[in-house]
């Protein structure tokens, strides 16, 4: 066996052990429990385990002030998976938080806009 077969057969044994989603890796945490059925509930569960702060306001169900997440488009794209990663693919979870939790989600993006 050459070394790369060998490092091939390691990292693909060591691998059974590693959870497939972000989700998986905290079994402890089931915060699908406090989020009603919607299309986004897969999406604010992934985020409330980046955001400990969030999965506390949904178990609470209060949040008078508004909170406000920061994420950058790849840790979020990471987190919840779309067709393309881009920032508009977000603006409808951006606007259900909003509405229904008082959450605003800021999305940085890696490219700088030139104004001319």
């Amino acid at each position: 066996m050459n070394d790369t077969a060998f490092f091939w057969h390691i990292l693909n044994k060591e691998q059974s052990d590693i959870p497939k989603t972000p989700v998986e890796s905290s079994p402890n945490l089931d915060t699908k429990e406090f989020i009603p059925n919607s299309q986004f509930s897969d999406d604010i569960a992934a985020l409330s385990l980046k955001f400990p702060q969030l999965a506390s306001l949904l178990a609470t169900n209060k949040n008078e002030q508004g909170l406000m997440l920061e994420i950058s488009l790849k840790e979020i794209f990471v987190l919840c998976p779309r067709g393309r990663c881009r920032l508009d693919r977000y603006s409808k979870l951006q606007e259900y938080l909003n509405k229904n939790y008082n959450v605003t989600l800021i999305i940085k993006s890696q490219k700088q806009k030139t104004d001319l």
